[in-house]
């Protein structure tokens, strides 16, 4: 292989891995968000139980049962949108790992073929 055939592959080889970088990082601010939400969820619900302890006009007036199917609606949600984000980061991760491979190959390839014309040219 000659040398700028390797150092196209290696340019090739780089961009597929950015590539595949970059459509993994919002795959991952969008889980961490949504992350986020389900702890606020659980601080809130945690709240909520100590609010509704103190408080009876909460239980009476029925808002206790509607706060909690909110609240269960909205953590059902949060976990689907989790799950289909998470089983998107896995395609994108093993894409990922795979440009990664190819760049790595590529990168011992070029170095072996410069120590082969480093002791060519002694």
């Amino acid at each position: 292989m000659k040398p700028a055939q390797i150092s196209d592959l290696s340019a090739v080889s780089e961009a597929i891995f950015q590539k595949e970088n970059q459509r993994l990082r919002p795959l991952l601010q969008a889980e961490a968000r949504i992350l986020q939400q389900l702890a606020r969820l659980d601080n809130q619900l945690a709240e909520a139980r100590t609010d509704s302890s103190e408080s009876e006009g909460y239980r009476v007036t029925g808002t206790d049962v509607l706060w909690h199917r909110w609240e269960s609606t909205t953590r059902r949600q949060l976990n689907l949108e989790l799950a289909r984000l998470r089983a998107q980061k896995m395609d994108a991760m093993k894409d990922l790992r795979t440009a990664f491979g190819r760049k790595q190959a590529v990168g011992e390839l070029k170095a072996q073929l410069l120590n082969q014309a480093r002791r060519r040219a002694e």
